[in-house]
């Protein structure tokens, strides 16, 4: 059954613009981002493995060496299974630094543009008779369809259309590192019609030919010779082989790179590919035995690698060939967009752009996209040209052997990039450049040319290949390690080999103070991107750190160098990156400052976290431990430079001095605000390691602190460290303590006095009292009166001193009586004008004379005399005072109104406690208003202070003393 060339022309080309359809749809979100950029769609893409090599080469490699055909299979379930071992560092490596390619990893590792350059051309001579193996699988199915098609144009047509179309996936930026979700939604779905339609073509032979499960085993029963072709030609030693070369090319092949590590967005999609890549290909490979099988029962002997169209065509169903033949050019044409992509990449980065300038006056965005387009279809050109000159008569299961023990001579350097930091340059080039060699001369040559007579008077069929994969590994192998024992490592290669080694960092080892500016940057990168290239990428820098250009540290400027050489290691390569930004590294420097930077150490260290395991996360767990110790401990501690650079400060200082860590990171001491400019620096050249009770101002405050200090190592040089007790609250406790030691001394005193006053007071009333004895005159003996009733009155106060002096003690001789309320506040105010201050306020008493209270007059004059005081010390010269009452229910409320400043609402719960007082010391003892309360709670009254008592001019305050009324006198009247 023969297809014309239009209906073939359209199928090609059909589903080469169905590819485009989903890879558009995806970056215009037609498709969802959340199906676009799952881990499964990630994952599926991986599917791309299954190239022609497993959609055709397999079932010939079935015919020839029985289940040998399964070492493809097995050897990647084995790669994706490991994930966690070798996918998963890969990819945080080359996520890290923003490479995009096997050539940048080895490139970054080595530090030699060298090793970039090498390892770019021998992949690409590893990947030639892999990608001519799909040209020659989609050609030779063409042919098979319609003999009409010469070979040659049927090659040279499908090439020019998977580079125009590999150009449309792989050009829409300048930076591999922008990952394209189209090409990778593209590829998943490529993925699954290479699934679909190889299960679909297996059931279906399995139950129209073969006639079902039961039915075929039946049949091999019968004929057992079939089983044991299958079975009888298996090499031991070529499984071991085979199982290392498919396990290395699946790390290390280019289009299985680029979508494992560069279009990757995170780990969780190699994780899943740990268990779902393994049973994809397992699916895969039980499909070929059974397809095997219905050729041997339809007897096809024709070429084994077709043998899914030679069986679709006898079968003469027309849906299974298109099946076939859209499934072959599924395989076939997405390793070559990928493969090809990924090759342009690593040619520019590492054979053009360092050997060529860039074009003056050119928009360089613009033309590294043409650039790139160039490669890409330079990359489909020499894999043509290899097919037409190699590979046309070759068989595709010899090519493919051919190719994957080349990808095998990369597997060392892999390796030692994640596991051997003593790994250096020269080692690398020359155990790489041997086994390559090797592998020509002994693999690909004789595959090539169809001849073995370099060695031995041999022939391909007679070729031990399998040897020769292991002699060019070892020659590999040994020439790497000892060459790089015997050689010299560089430092740089050092530093690079602990970023790359598992569980560890880069932290390079004496970062120190930067002398350039943000100019000198956009002066390196100019002449190599063109100046807006420069500042496009400079500010895209500036923006993913989240920095204000107008506020950029010593710091800034080393982190901003960092973020743009891994920027431009996306854009032209991690070498010609770090050349570009080489210069800054060795700018001259403050010597002064030599301390490893800690901030961006402890920034790798929070981003590692969840990457470290073993002994590794239990020392970071420790020393997080230990840094939040330090962060939360109760005394303010910052660790300086002996330049007098900060290097660490902690919570509590920052509370103190109102200056976070981000601020004051790397500032001199001298560069903080006052006090600390001053009092830190002293502090730390003084002898004495200890300074107490200093006082400061801080913020127009008074503080007092108390300052220690101590050398981290007895090396002269070594970092310091100062502890800052804030002593201020202490300091103020102690005030009040001998505040109120010093009233407890005078209440005491007073106590004694009162108790000494008493004996002349007594001895002057009883002489009052005999003047009735000794005249009859009016005039003495009203004096005499007055005499009893002012002692009487200084006794009464004598006593409620003492009685106030003993704290605690219940007032039990109140005399109660009914009281003329008014009478008493006059009395009050009589009393209060003797005070100077007083005299020059206006007392205005609103009071009725017929309103009486129960109480103790002596008491109650007492608490009066106490308000009215408070009040005037509180007015404004001539202010008015209004004392007013109203009675409610045997209750009088007594109101005293000012016309002061008020009474801040902060301390107005504090009023009535002993010793408190807001006058200046001096003036008030702090006892008054305590005392007025006690003797109001005893009269069973209260007292409630309203401050402002004017709200609309936010002044004055009032005080509203409750207090028993007296009950009316009752008169009986019989008359």
């Amino acid at each position: 059954m023969n297809f014309s060339v239009t209906e073939l022309f359209l199928i090609v080309t059909a589903y080469l613009l169905f590819l485009f359809g989903i890879a558009y749809a995806t970056e215009r979100e037609i498709i969802p981002r959340r199906i676009s950029q799952h881990p499964i769609t990630h994952m599926l893409s991986l599917g791309t493995y299954a190239s022609a090599w497993t959609f055709y080469g397999a079932f010939e490699m079935l015919e020839n060496s029985g289940f040998l055909f399964l070492s493809s299979y097995l050897g990647a379930s084995a790669a994706f299974i490991m994930a966690p071992t070798l996918l998963i560092p890969i990819f945080n490596i080359t996520n890290r630094y923003k490479l995009s390619s096997l050539a940048d990893l080895f490139a970054f590792r080595f530090r030699s543009g060298l090793v970039g350059t090498i390892t770019t051309l021998l992949l690409l001579l590893a990947t030639l008779p892999l990608l001519s193996i799909q040209i020659q699988a989609v050609t030779d199915s063409l042919h098979i369809l319609n003999d009409d098609f010469a070979s040659s144009q049927i090659a040279a047509a499908f090439c020019i259309l998977i580079a125009l179309f590999a150009i449309l996936f792989g050009t829409r930026h300048p930076s591999m590192r922008a990952r394209n979700r189209g090409l990778v939604m593209a590829m998943a779905t490529s993925a699954l019609i290479k699934l679909i339609a190889l299960i679909s073509i297996s059931v279906y032979v399995l139950f129209s030919v073969l006639g079902g499960p039961t039915e075929t085993l039946q049949w091999l029963n019968t004929n057992p010779q079939i089983l044991a072709s299958l079975t009888g030609d298996n090499n031991d030693d070529s499984w071991h082989t085979l199982l290392l070369a498919f396990f290395a090319a699946t790390l290390v092949m280019p289009h299985m790179f680029h979508l494992a590590f560069t279009e990757n967005r995170s780990t969780e999609s190699l994780y899943k590919a740990s268990w779902g890549m393994p049973l994809y290909l397992l699916l895969l490979a039980v499909c070929v035995p059974v397809i095997v099988l219905a050729g041997y029962k339809l007897e096809i002997h024709k070429e084994s690698s077709f043998l899914l169209l030679y069986l679709s065509q006898l079968l003469h169903s027309e849906w299974l060939i298109i099946t076939v033949f859209i499934g072959g050019l599924t395989a076939a044409s997405g390793i070559i967009i990928v493969a090809s992509i990924s090759l342009a990449s690593m040619l520019q980065n590492h054979l053009i752009l360092p050997l060529i300038k860039t074009p003056e006056n050119v928009k360089f965005y613009a033309w590294l996209l043409w650039l790139r387009r160039i490669l890409i279809s330079l990359v489909v050109l020499c894999s043509y040209i290899f097919y037409m000159t190699f590979g046309a008569h070759q068989q595709i299961h010899l090519l493919g052997l051919s190719a994957f023990v080349a990808f095998l001579q990369f597997l060392p350097g892999i390796i030692a990039t994640l596991f051997w930091l003593g790994a250096n340059r020269i080692g690398f080039i020359a155990g790489l450049i041997l086994g390559m060699s090797s592998w020509i001369i002994t693999t690909f040559y004789p595959v090539m040319l169809q001849q073995g007579v370099l060695l031995s008077d041999t022939n391909i069929d007679s070729l031990n290949w399998q040897s020769s994969a292991i002699i060019s590994l070892l020659l590999n192998i040994g020439a790497f390690i000892l060459i790089s024992r015997l050689t010299r490592t560089y430092p740089e290669e050092t530093r690079a080999g602990e970023a790359c080694l598992i569980n560890t960092m880069d932290s390079p080892s004496d970062i120190q103070r930067p002398s350039f500016e943000t100019a000198d940057i956009i002066r390196l990168l100019t002449p190599k991107l063109g100046e807006t290239a420069a500042r496009r990428e400079f500010q895209h820098a500036i923006t993913q750190l989240g920095l204000d250009i107008d506020q950029i540290r010593p710091l800034d400027l080393l982190r901003l160098r960092n973020a743009l050489e891994q920027n431009l290691s996306a854009l032209i390569g991690p070498i010609e990156a770090a050349t570009i930004l080489e210069s800054l590294a060795k700018q001259p420097v403050d010597r002064s400052f030599k301390a490893r930077d800690i901030h961006l150490l402890e920034t790798h260290l929070e981003t590692y976290q969840a990457k470290l395991s073993g002994l590794a996360a239990e020392l970071d767990e420790l020393r997080r431990f230990h840094r939040r110790t330090l962060e939360k401990l109760p005394l303010g501690a910052c660790t300086v430079t002996p330049s007098q650079h900060i290097l660490f400060w902690n919570h509590e200082i920052a509370k103190l001095t109102g200056l976070n860590s981000y601020d004051v990171a790397d500032l001199s001491l001298s560069d903080l605000p006052e006090p600390w400019c001053t009092l830190l620096p002293d502090f730390i050249n003084q002898d004495d390691n200890h300074l107490t009770d200093t006082q400061v101002i801080i913020n127009g405050d008074n503080y007092w602190l108390t300052l220690h200090k101590s050398q981290l190592s007895e090396n002269p040089d070594s970092s310091i460290i100062i502890l800052v007790e804030d002593e201020t609250e202490h300091h103020l406790l102690t005030d009040k303590l001998r505040h109120s030691e010093r009233l407890a001394s005078i209440g005491r005193f007073a106590a004694g006095v009162a108790h000494e006053i008493g004996n002349p007071i007594t001895g002057i009333a009883c002489l009052a009292q005999n003047l009735s004895l000794e005249t009859d005159q009016p005039e003495v003996l009203q004096a005499g009166d007055q005499i009893m009733e002012q002692t009487r009155r200084i006794n009464r106060i004598v006593q409620s001193l003492v009685r106030f002096a003993h704290t605690g003690q219940t007032i039990t001789d109140i005399q109660c009586e009914s009281i003329n309320l008014k009478q008493c506040i006059e009395e009050a105010i009589q009393l209060v004008s003797l005070d100077i201050h007083a005299r020059q306020q206006q007392f205005i008493c609103e009071l009725n004379s017929d309103v009486r209270v129960e109480g103790d007059p002596q008491l109650l004059l007492q608490v009066f005399v106490n308000i009215l005081n408070n009040a005037c010390d509180a007015s404004l010269p001539e202010g008015a005072i209004v004392i007013s009452c109203e009675q409610a229910e045997q209750r009088v409320f007594l109101s005293i109104t000012d016309e002061g400043t008020g009474i801040d609402k902060a301390i107005q719960d504090k009023l009535f406690e002993p010793f408190f007082t807001t006058k200046e010391p001096g003036k008030g003892t702090g006892l008054g208003l305590s005392l007025v309360y006690n003797i109001l709670t005893e009269h069973y009254g209260s007292i409630e202070i309203i401050s402002p008592a004017n709200n609309k001019q936010n002044k004055g305050t009032q005080v509203i003393i409750t207090l028993p009324g007296s009950r009316p006198e009752v008169k009986n009247d019989f008359s």
